[in-house]
């Protein structure tokens, strides 16, 4: 029988930076409601600026030795709060916001700009620095990825991006030859960007190697802004955990995920496997084929190695992308799984969470974190987490 790693992380939404949806009262019932019954370790919630909603949580989390994190999104979200600098893909189209009502925003800015970054950390600096956190859960930590591109307009390839003036500048002091780079993101292919093989670990083999050293670049630049943004938070005294995608779909977002692990003190990976919206793995799997234009579905999974025909994502394949993770890492792994039930979007039941829980029990993780809202999870799904761990 698996062992089932027994620490356990939990995330609250608490609303978007213009709206909030929860109250004091609410995230207490629900706390006092699991605390008895899981082994909470930490508590994540985010990221509607109410401070006595946080100040609150953190008197009540305290007594109970809890760690609390702010959930705080990086280079998306923000752009609400401060003017930030756009994205533009290799034909120079910038990124616009998503046509839709949602708590979140999915614009992304670019994670090159200087001044962005300073704007980013100002907002945390007049919202949250007065509030006793134990650290900070950085999320959006990222370039966009395919979801993006069908909501965007204008034609805008979202893992095109970024070719703004910084990202040039940088891409000709690494020596990329851009034009020749453009060709190949332009250039039809039977699978994304010329797949031939997949490695582990977000590593891709490409037909045209201009188009690794592509996604390798962005991972640098992303790596060098979240070791600034790490340091920031680190001089505050807060630790800090990562939010980021499965392994095999992180390249495609400036993701080197072991790179990522030596800045952060734990690093949650979102392995949902039953999500019909952005990070969920089917929902993304699938906007990368249609953003690259792909005929060669069946061959895409093939040369990963999926079972496109498991319903939902095939667990085998996404317990391996989490095992070579987890021993490449440096600092604890979190398996991000679904515990919310949205209709349409996150239909999450006992059987599913069960499936999850065990598939991910033997690849080497510190835990899990129950995603990714706490607030959404009916009682059933709590009782099935509860009686497992």
């Amino acid at each position: 029988m698996n062992s089932i790693p027994n620490d356990v992380t939990v995330q609250i939404f608490s609303g978007g930076f213009l709206r909030e949806i929860t109250t004091f009262e609410e995230v207490k019932k629900k706390l006092s409601s699991i605390l008895p019954r899981l082994p909470i370790s930490k508590v994540i919630m985010g990221w509607s600026p109410d401070k006595a909603l946080y100040e609150k949580t953190a008197s009540l989390l305290a007594k109970h030795n809890i760690g609390f994190y702010l959930w705080f999104p990086v280079f998306s979200e923000t752009g609400v709060c401060a003017e930030l600098s756009a994205l533009a893909d290799y034909q120079g189209r910038q990124t616009g916001s998503r046509d839709e009502q949602s708590d979140e925003d999915f614009t992304f800015c670019c994670p090159n700009n200087k001044h962005n970054i300073e704007k980013i950390l100002a907002i945390f600096d007049q919202q949250f620095a007065s509030i006793p956190f134990t650290g900070v859960f950085l999320d959006k930590i990222r370039y966009p990825s395919s979801a993006n591109t069908g909501v965007l307009g204008n034609g805008f390839r979202s893992t095109c991006s970024c070719f703004c003036p910084e990202c040039l500048a940088f891409y000709e002091k690494e020596n990329i030859d851009v034009d020749r780079l453009k060709t190949a993101l332009a250039r039809p292919a039977a699978l994304p960007f010329g797949i031939s093989a997949y490695q582990g670990n977000g590593i891709y083999i490409f037909d045209d190697p201009v188009i690794y050293d592509f996604f390798k670049i962005k991972a640098r630049i992303l790596y060098k802004s979240l070791e600034y943004i790490c340091t920031y938070f680190r001089g505050k005294g807060l630790a800090i955990g990562f939010d980021v995608f499965a392994p095999f779909l992180s390249a495609f977002v400036g993701q080197d995920l072991p790179v990522l692990s030596r800045l952060c003190d734990f690093i949650k990976p979102m392995m949902y496997r039953a999500t019909n919206a952005p990070a969920g793995i089917p929902f993304e799997a699938e906007a990368l084929l249609q953003e690259a234009g792909t005929p060669d579905r069946a061959g895409f999974f093939k040369a990963l190695g999926i079972n496109s025909e498991r319903k939902p994502f095939d667990k085998d394949f996404a317990a391996t992308d989490l095992q070579n993770f987890c021993s490449a890492s440096a600092c604890p792994v979190y398996a991000g799984i679904e515990i919310n039930r949205k209709k349409d979007i996150a239909e999450i039941y006992p059987d599913y969470i069960e499936e999850s829980i065990k598939a991910y029990s033997n690849t080497g993780i510190q835990g899990y974190a129950l995603s990714w809202n706490l607030l959404d999870a009916p009682e059933e799904n709590i009782a099935k987490a509860a009686g497992i761990m």
